[in-house]
């Protein structure tokens, strides 16, 4: 968190328990603007499980998903752009790279048919 010397405004945000939260001001001004909606529609138990793990966390329900499911999205992304090999595998990839490259008859044809690309 970032200090502003001289300012000690900080404002109370309930969560529908009626557990208070304390969050400064400066807070909310670093935070870039929500523009956007998600809802989802989620059975009675489901709610009272989200509304626990909140209030255990000391945290709003919307701040509790918007953590939750944002971490979970990044750790998605990442599993599937990252490649793992083993190494036996990394040094089979490696061996096939310093191969000499074979010409591929279609894009031999497609290069004979258009010697000029587009915009060249």
């Amino acid at each position: 968190m970032i200090a502003h010397p001289g300012v000690v405004s900080a404002s109370s945000v309930r969560t529908t328990s009626g557990q208070g939260i304390l969050t400064s001001m400066s807070d909310r001004a670093l935070a870039p603007p929500r523009r956007h909606r998600l809802e989802v529609r989620i059975t009675p138990e489901q709610e009272a499980l989200i509304r626990q793990a909140a209030d255990l966390e000391a945290s709003t329900v919307t701040t509790f998903v918007l953590q939750t499911v944002t971490a979970k999205a990044e750790r998605v992304i990442k599993q599937h752009h990252d490649v793992v090999l083993s190494n036996e595998a990394f040094d089979r990839f490696l061996a096939e790279l310093d191969e000499p490259a074979m010409p591929v008859a279609e894009l031999v044809e497609l290069f004979k048919a258009n010697p000029q690309l587009p915009g060249a």
